[in-house]
C-alpha cells in the first residue's frame, strides 16, 4: 500500500494555504476511523480496487500539491530543462508570484547533496539550511530540512541509500542534486509512490518533477564569451567531467558552440574527462601540455579540475593570464582566491550559496500551494579580477524574501 501520511500532509499543507486539494472525502473517512473493523476493511479493499480507481487515487496524490497537479515525472525519460518551453528565471518567478505566503504549516523538506568533500556542495548545503532559518525566524516556523550526501561524486549507490532512508523518515519533499541522471531512479520512483515531490537543483535526473538551478549550456557559452572577449586566439582544450552526466555535456557544446557562434579564432583542439577529480585533471592538463605546446586557453567543467590544472601549469614552469588562462566554473570559495592570487583566470559562478537559498525558497512556495513552471533558472555569470571583489549578493542583485 501507499504512504498515506505523506498525502495527508499535503493536503493539510494545501488547505493551511486556502487551496482547495483534490481527492476529498475528509468527513466520511473521520466517519469511518470511528469503526476499527471498518477501517481495516476499507484499507484491504483498497489493495484490490480496479485499475481505475488505483489511477484515480494517483491523480489525488498528485494533486496534493497543486504545482504537481498534472502527476510526477517520468522515470522512464529524461528530464531535460533546456527542452521545457515555458521557463521563469528566479527573478522572473519572485516577481510573478510576490511574497512567501505566510502559514502556519508544517512539512520536512530533504535535501539531497552529492557529497561534502566538494565545497559547490557545502556552500549549496549551507544556503539550503540559512534559507529554512530564515523562514523559520520569520513566521514559517514548521518548516524543517535534513540535508545529507553520499561519501564522495562515485558514491552512486551510497546516494541513493541515503535518499530512501529521508523517505522513510518522513520527507514531505527531496531536493536532490543526484551523481548522474539515473542513479537515484529507484528512490524517485519509491518518492512518488509515497507521494513525495523530486526537485533537481544544479542536476537534472530522469522523473525529476521540479528543476531548480543555472543554465549548465549558458555556462559554457559564459566561457567561451570570457576566452573570446580575453585571450582573443589560440589553441584551447577541454577539461570535462564525469561521462554521461548532462552537465557535462551542456557545459562543452556550450563552449565550443558559442565559439563557433562568434567565429573566435580559438580553435578547441581536444577534450578529455578528469571526472571532476582535481588529481585526475592535474594529470590530464600535463598531458595536453606535452602534446600542444602552444596552447592558450584550458576551460574546465568545474573549479576542482580547474585548480589541478593550475596546479600542472605552475609545475611546467609556465606563466598563468600570459602563457596560458584557465577557466573554471562553480564560483567556488578556493576558485576566488585563486583568482585573487592571479592563477585562475576566471571562474563561470553559479554562485552555490545563494542557489541553495533559491532552492530552498522555491521548494517552500511550492509545498504552500504557489505554482510556476517546472523550470526556475538561477543565475550564473563570469568572476574574474575585474569583479572578483564585488560581494555575490550585489553581482546577482540578491534580497531576502518576504513573507505575508
Amino acid at each position: 500500500m501507499k504512504n498515506k501520511k505523506v498525502l495527508a500532509v499535503l493536503v493539510a499543507v494545501s488547505m493551511a494555504a486556502s487551496l482547495s486539494a483534490c481527492g476529498g472525502g475528509s468527513g466520511d473517512s473521520a466517519a469511518s476511523s470511528a469503526n476499527t473493523e471498518e477501517a481495516t476493511t476499507q484499507a484491504e479493499a483498497e489493495d484490490t480496487t480496479s485499475d481505475a480507481s488505483k489511477e484515480g487515487e494517483s491523480e489525488a496524490t498528485t494533486g496534493a500539491i497543486a504545482q504537481f497537479a498534472d502527476g510526477w515525472g517520468d522515470t522512464n525519460s529524461p528530464f531535460d530543462p533546456l527542452a521545457i518551453t515555458e521557463t521563469w528565471t528566479f527573478e522572473e518567478m519572485r516577481n510573478n508570484l510576490g511574497a512567501i505566503p505566510a502559514s502556519d504549516a508544517s512539512f520536512s523538506i530533504a535535501g539531497n547533496i552529492r557529497t561534502e568533500d566538494n565545497v559547490y556542495w557545502t556552500a549549496l548545503r549551507d544556503g539550503y539550511k540559512d534559507m529554512i532559518a530564515f523562514e523559520n525566524a520569520n513566521g514559517l516556523s514548521g518548516v524543517t530540512i535534513d540535508v545529507q550526501s553520499a561519501l564522495n561524486e562515485a558514491d552512486t549507490e551510497g546516494q541513493l541509500a541515503v535518499m530512501k532512508d529521508q523517505i522513510r523518515s518522513g520527507a514531505n519533499v527531496i531536493m536532490i542534486s543526484p551523481i548522474s541522471t539515473s542513479n537515484c531512479t529507484e528512490g524517485v520512483e519509491v518518492a512518488h509512490e509515497d507521494g513525495i515531490p523530486t526537485i533537481a537543483v544544479n542536476n537534472e535526473f530522469n522523473g525529476a518533477d521540479m528543476f531548480v538551478g543555472p543554465n549548465s549550456y549558458a555556462e559554457g557559452e559564459q566561457a567561451a564569451e570570457w576566452a573570446n572577449d580575453n585571450v582573443g586566439s589560440g589553441k584551447a582544450a577541454i577539461i570535462m567531467g564525469l561521462a554521461g552526466t548532462d552537465v557535462v555535456k551542456n557545459r562543452t557544446n556550450g563552449f565550443v558552440e558559442k565559439l563557433a557562434a562568434l567565429n573566435s579564432e580559438i580553435e578547441v583542439v581536444d577534450q578529455q574527462n578528469a571526472d571532476w577529480d582535481r588529481d585526475k585533471a592535474k594529470d590530464v592538463c600535463a598531458t595536453f601540455l606535452k602534446t600542444y605546446d602552444d596552447l592558450k586557453i584550458i576551460f574546465c567543467n568545474n573549479d576542482v579540475m580547474a585548480l589541478g590544472a593550475v596546479e600542472a601549469i605552475k609545475e611546467a614552469n609556465l606563466k598563468l593570464n600570459e602563457d596560458i588562462y584557465v577557466i573554471g566554473a562553480d564560483g567556488t570559495d578556493e576558485a576566488y582566491e585563486s583568482i585573487h592570487n592571479n592563477e585562475l583566470s576566471a571562474t563561470i559562478s553559479m554562485f552555490p550559496y545563494y542557489e541553495g537559498m533559491m532552492a530552498s525558497e522555491v521548494t517552500t512556495r511550492v509545498m504552500l500551494g504557489q505554482t510556476m513552471p517546472k523550470v526556475v533558472w538561477t543565475p550564473s555569470m563570469a568572476v574574474d579580477a575585474k569583479n572578483i571583489d564585488t560581494d555575490d549578493a550585489e553581482l546577482i542583485g540578491w534580497t531576502d524574501p518576504t513573507i505575508e
